[in-house]
């Protein structure tokens, strides 16, 4: 299986692919630092349900003891009793209420009570606890644990290039314009990956109709991936080759050339199925994570009922994108042939994780086939599995000890109709030793038809809201309640 391995090492800013020109994202092993009231070699956890990334080094103590009883004293934008507690006697807290046995125990209690925060050992942390910076240092991105360093692995969602985003790329005679104020955060990690849902092209002009389905815009739109230091997109969509206009194959072609003019990889779709199939594979600090793209709405014939091929025949088109052995496309749902990929990956890198597109739009439950496809994913050995398509966040669910992130929402798009469209998230993923150890949602908030900022701690607090209302819906679907 053929792939595109990169050194994540160095990340090429503003220069064609084997240029020598380069910054470095990651600068060596991370040394374990002592902040004060942190002792060494643990972290402050809480819920993940408590919105709030970080508190000083002087309210360590105070929120262990007690002597802080709500989390709107340390910057929680919504008031929360603090709960202390204590996991075993190597970690005792002198103001727990509840001492729990083992860190499973303590993940556990972390889900059930959202105002909990605890004193843990950092070798034991996973990604069911929220690890609180202090004093703006985090021990799961920066400590060294048995020698290895963690791995900072980000991922947006849609970013729709037609319409009023080029409309506005256009009028500002800038087409890095919607990236500029998230380009820091995109920047910070070391690998950073989005859905490119539309096509790049100077052979296709974008239609004058406010409302097309049909999104293109110019291959200099690739300057803003590249100023956000997006490192590969995937393709695997629903629009990489649909489109009213009946563009067809012309869009993704002109599209892949587009990125590799622009040094900007990509998978989940290509000139064949192999291509299509073929992961995007990053090497970070000697490890591997294998990226694939799965389209499951335009080339899924598994799931036609909630699959968009029913409707796409509808409006004249034939509906199916899928790629073939002598034909163009994406990367199609067919579920043996991708999980056989997955199988296939698993014993070739250290670290595999699909990128599905799939579920229902404007739905906060992904379907049972979607479900069912993301869980045996997690069965052939996927690290975690995320997912895209309805245009609004949805939650996550726990398969098998791994996490599934459903749908990150849209990133750059011109939809303003609702609060649900105008916010996505910056998926945040900590890996160390090839397990995901941290796991955090960063909210955006898209702005003027076409620009992403980070959200206030308020704005935040309501999208994790419904972020957990929606994982307690899908709970509730996968029980059958």
């Amino acid at each position: 299986m053929a792939n595109r391995l990169i050194s994540r090492r160095t990340v090429l800013k503003g220069a064609a692919v084997g240029a020598a020109a380069a910054s470095a994202r990651r600068v060596g092993p991370a040394a374990a630092q002592q902040v004060a009231g942190l002792p060494a070699g643990m972290a402050l956890v809480s819920s993940p349900r408590l919105p709030l990334f970080g508190v000083g080094s002087a309210e360590v103590s105070a929120l262990l003891s007690g002597s802080i009883p709500d989390w709107r004293e340390v910057g929680s934008a919504i008031a929360l009793p603090v709960e202390p507690l204590a996991l075993g006697s190597s970690t005792p807290v002198a103001g727990a209420a509840t001492t729990v046995n083992d860190y499973e125990a303590l993940a556990a209690e972390l889900d059930r009570r959202p105002g909990a925060v605890a004193l843990v050992p950092i070798e034991h942390v996973d990604f069911r606890a929220n690890v609180l910076a202090v004093d703006g240092y985090d021990p799961v991105r920066h400590d060294q644990i048995d020698g290895q360093d963690a791995i900072r692995v980000g991922v947006v969602g849609d970013i729709v290039p037609g319409r009023n985003v080029n409309n506005k790329m256009v009028a500002y005679g800038d087409y890095t314009h919607p990236f500029r104020k998230v380009a820091a955060e995109l920047s910070s990690y070391d690998v950073m990956i989005a859905n490119l849902e539309g096509n790049l092209s100077n052979n296709i002009a974008p239609p004058e109709d406010a409302h097309t389905f049909s999104f293109v815009s110019s291959p200099q739109m690739v300057d803003g991936f590249k100023l956000a230091g997006i490192d590969a997109v995937t393709l695997a969509n629903n629009h990489s080759m649909w489109n009213s206009e009946g563009w067809g194959a012309q869009g993704l072609l002109d599209t892949i050339d587009a990125l590799q003019a622009g040094g900007v990889p990509h998978f989940g779709a290509g000139n064949n199925l192999a291509e299509a199939r073929a992961p995007w594979v990053a090497e970070v600090g000697g490890k591997t994570i294998a990226f694939f793209g799965i389209d499951g709405v335009t080339a899924n014939e598994e799931a036609r009922d909630f699959a968009a091929t029913v409707y796409l025949s509808e409006l004249g088109n034939d509906g199916y994108a899928g790629a073939t052995d002598s034909s163009p496309g994406t990367n199609p749902y067919i579920t043996e042939q991708f999980l056989a990929d997955i199988e296939s990956a698993v014993a070739q890198y250290d670290i595999v994780i699909p990128y599905f597109h799939m579920g229902i739009e404007y739905f906060p439950v992904p379907p049972a086939w979607a479900r069912e496809g993301a869980k045996a994913a997690i069965d052939r050995g996927a690290t975690m599995v995320v997912t895209n398509h309805p245009h609004i966040i949805q939650g996550m669910q726990v398969y098998n000890g791994k996490p599934i992130l459903y749908s990150v929402g849209n990133f750059i798009f011109d939809q303003m109709f609702s609060v649900e469209v105008r916010q996505g998230n910056i998926l945040e993923i900590v890996l160390r030793d090839d397990k995901v150890v941290g796991l955090r949602v960063r909210g955006v908030e898209i702005e003027n038809f076409n620009q992403p900022r980070l959200m206030t701690a308020g704005e935040h607090a309501s999208q994790m809201d419904r972020f957990w209302s929606a994982t307690e819906r899908i709970a509730a679907a996968e029980s059958g309640a």
